[in-house]
């Protein structure tokens, strides 16, 4: 088992004599050590902590033979007495993922007000307040950081994104500040912001706010960004800041907030975790990626960024190319992608589930659809996309170790990458004998018939000696 493997390296190389060779970096680490033992009598509580952490990209477990096998190793490194506090840490992917998102540090800032008053106190909220704030200070010490640089990650719990100043709504808000009487007035008429933060202190006439996010307030939020050299000190504010750390409370507060504006039902899917997870996915495998897609979790997220509409995929285009990959349901993606984000949301976005196979079929859909448009295939094909997606999915299943790939997905990669060579000529024989004739009726689209027959095709293709 490779948690025993490790702890067993990390005891011989803090033992006196390691029997194993050492590179230079752990060479690096064992002076390091004995220099931390030399100066001993300087060391709080007469020993250093000693916290080895055992990474992995797996989901976190409770297998008995995982915990025994963490408890044994953090004995035998207690054993050693080398440490005042000793751990051998599970480092599963959430742990990691946990780890990389508080890389930056917490965000902080010292908000001005010209005034606030306490909420009665209620369950699970630690701290609230409402305060009147100059919309000035609000956008120089919460919307921006020092350098003058917008915060774009507050907004990463609101149900939908910035719609331009140009939207409805916004173009309303924007007008306020275009005259010097309404300008005045804007706090009476603007419903205000409300901040969620792990720490809210006031402090005189600033309050103090750690870790926040604004949850209420996005669209208020980016006007006055993008309309700065129009606020002077008459423009005045309403924020509500509230301290909570428990996630069912912040999605009440979310849900609570965005019913009082023309927030749809759907849009509040965006607050699940899993979406998030998933957008940090897309965001991190998409930075290597030379065709880089985008998971577009709240409405109109890459608006501004001028992304081709093609590699961007909301919520329901996920879904429904989950449908036709994993789920083999090509005729709930084709006719009735509001049930995958409906009634069946749990089945799509399962908790625990890879990302790499939502990442994978949206892929698989992207370059469908561009091989389509570049003629490759017959364009007649478009409307059967999910059923060409679910006859690949089968075929890449059982076949993807003779095809030289780790991975089902691996395979569906490569066979969907190619413009020409032989994943193309695979991808083009698995078309064509899978659906000979694409001239099907909108009825028998949405039959589940449809879908067993392509997938019997796809088994007499593989039956077939000459195709490889």
């Amino acid at each position: 088992m490779e948690v025993d493997s490790f702890i067993a390296a990390v005891v011989d190389l803090l033992s006196d004599e390691p029997a194993q060779p050492h590179a230079p970096h752990l060479a690096e680490f064992r002076s390091m050590f004995k220099t931390v033992f030399d100066n001993i009598g300087r060391i709080k509580n007469g020993l250093p902590d000693l916290h080895v952490y055992f990474l992995t990209a797996a989901p976190d477990t409770d297998a008995p033979e995982i915990n025994a096998a963490f408890s044994i190793g953090e004995n035998s490194l207690k054993k050693l007495g080398y440490a005042h506090d000793t751990r051998y840490v599970k480092g599963h992917r959430d742990f990691i993922h946990d780890l990389w998102l508080s890389a930056d540090g917490p965000v902080e800032a010292r908000l001005p007000t010209i005034g606030y008053a306490p909420f009665p106190a209620a369950p699970n909220i630690n701290n609230a307040y409402v305060a009147t704030v100059q919309a000035r200070n609000f956008i120089d010490t919460v919307l921006k950081s020092a350098d003058g640089t917008p915060r774009k990650k507050l907004f990463e719990e609101n149900v939908r994104d910035f719609l331009g100043v140009d939207a409805d709504v916004n173009s309303e808000i924007a007008s306020t500040l275009d005259e010097a009487d309404k300008k005045s007035r804007f706090g009476l008429m603007n419903n205000g912001i409300t901040i969620v933060a792990s720490s809210v202190r006031p402090a005189g006439q600033e309050i103090f706010i750690r870790d926040f996010q604004i949850v209420n307030g996005c669209q208020t939020s980016n006007v006055l960004i993008s309309l700065d050299e129009k606020v002077d000190a008459s423009v005045s504010l309403m924020v509500k800041l509230i301290e909570a750390d428990e996630p069912s409370v912040i999605d009440d507060i979310v849900r609570a907030t965005n019913r009082q504006s023309k927030v749809e039902d759907a849009q509040f899917i965006s607050t699940l975790d899993v979406l998030r997870k998933l957008e940090q996915y897309f965001n991190a495998r998409g930075a290597s990626e030379t065709n880089r897609l985008y998971f577009e979790r709240r409405k109109g997220q890459y608006a501004p960024e001028n992304v081709v509409p093609v590699r961007v995929f909301d919520v329901r285009e996920t879904a429904r190319c989950y449908a036709a990959i994993t789920m083999m349901r090509p005729d709930l993606a084709s006719r009735y992608p509001n049930r995958l984000t409906g009634e069946l949301l749990n089945d799509v976005f399962k908790p625990g589930s890879p990302e790499e196979t939502y990442y994978t079929a949206c892929f698989a859909h992207y370059r469908l659809k561009m091989l389509i448009s570049n003629k490759k295939f017959d364009g007649r094909y478009s409307k059967l996309r999910w059923h060409l997606m679910c006859a690949a999915a089968k075929y890449c299943s059982e076949n993807y170790k003779n095809l030289g790939c780790k991975t089902k997905n691996e395979a569906i990669y490569s066979l969907f990458s190619a413009n020409e060579g032989v994943w193309f000529d695979r991808l083009n024989a698995l078309v064509t004998a899978a659906i000979p004739d694409p001239d099907i009726s909108r009825d028998l689209l949405k039959s589940p018939p449809l879908t067993a027959t392509i997938l019997s095709n796809v088994d007499a293709l593989q039956e077939n000696p000459s195709f490889a």
